[in-house]
């Protein structure tokens, strides 16, 4: 009898979804973007940066989005479509790689994709290889993910509400290579809205 008594008080948990926008204001919140310059740009689900120039007077613009969602790090699940366009059209040096990236709960999660490495990640641990020019449907559970169909279980030790914030973070970066002549390189990067299962 008591145990049905303590069942009936106890405060009722329940799910609902929502659906953010990507790197422009809902109605839950407003992205703080910065970085953009000439050849650059932020607007919903993409991010934008082409540099260009000569080696002595480059232009490299970094453009960056991001914002807090509450409760995001405790979520049933997070799901998104992740993919990144990179394409140097002139030079021959790198000085400095293309990179494009999302991060997820202060960096728990992180999708790249650059010179730096093409990954998505969980915890620190690498869990699957990216390609440029290939569009990633992703579900992020709190003990396991499903990216393109595929399910890859979290190492031990390892789930979303043990992430220290609740933090989204995006940057696009087009690259610096030396050339003789003027040189362009760029890094196209989409996300789309994402929807996210939360609970209380």
């Amino acid at each position: 009898m008591n145990k049905k008594i303590i069942e009936l008080i106890k405060p009722n948990s329940y799910t609902y979804t929502r659906i953010y926008n990507t790197f422009v204001s809902d109605e839950w919140g407003n992205w703080t973007n910065s970085g953009v310059a000439d050849n650059s740009l932020i607007t919903n689900g993409r991010i934008y940066s082409c540099c260009t120039g000569y080696t002595a007077t480059p232009s490299l613009p970094k453009p960056n989005s991001q914002r807090v969602i509450k409760g995001l790090r405790k979520a049933k699940s997070i799901r998104m479509c992740y993919c990144a366009f990179i394409k140097t059209l002139k030079g021959w040096y790198v000085r400095e790689h293309p990179d494009a990236y999302v991060k997820l709960l202060d960096g728990y999660i992180m999708l790249r994709c650059g010179g730096y490495g093409s990954y998505i990640s969980v915890g620190g641990a690498k869990l699957v290889n990216l390609s440029y020019d290939v569009e990633y449907d992703t579900s992020f559970y709190q003990d396991y993910m499903i990216c393109a169909g595929k399910r890859y279980n979290y190492p031990t030790g390892v789930k979303l509400k043990y992430a220290t914030g609740d933090s989204v973070y995006a940057y696009a970066y087009g690259g610096f290579i030396t050339s003789n002549d003027y040189f362009q390189c760029y890094t196209d990067m989409y996300m789309n809205n994402f929807r996210v299962v939360h609970t209380t």
